[in-house]
């Protein structure tokens, strides 16, 4: 009833990839200030007292440039682990499948 398209390894790599990079952008202001309040409680630094007032801190302070400091190596790391976890889980799905209807 409804037609399928196969989806080659190379534009699922790229998928994933994109995937990996969109979220860890999303994500990445939460896990700058998660690591602000985990160096301010053991360094001596400035303590924060929630996540929030982290976030509102380093806004305040350094701006939107203070919430992606070290996005682009982050990404460099991610972007291919993601892109070839979701190839090879593609491609483990697809072998896996194909047993089951034999």
């Amino acid at each position: 009833m409804f037609k399928t398209n196969e989806i080659g390894n190379v534009p699922t790599l790229l998928i994933g990839s994109a995937a990996g990079a969109i979220s860890s952008t999303a994500t990445f202001p939460l896990e700058v200030a998660r690591k602000q309040m985990q160096v301010g409680a053991v360094g001596g630094r400035k303590v924060y007292k929630s996540m929030l007032h982290a976030l509102l801190t380093i806004l305040e302070d350094e701006g939107v440039g203070g919430l992606y400091r070290g996005l682009g190596p982050s990404c460099m790391k991610l972007v291919p682990a993601a892109g070839i976890s979701f190839m090879c889980y593609e491609a483990c799905k697809k072998i896996l499948i194909e047993e089951a209807d034999e």
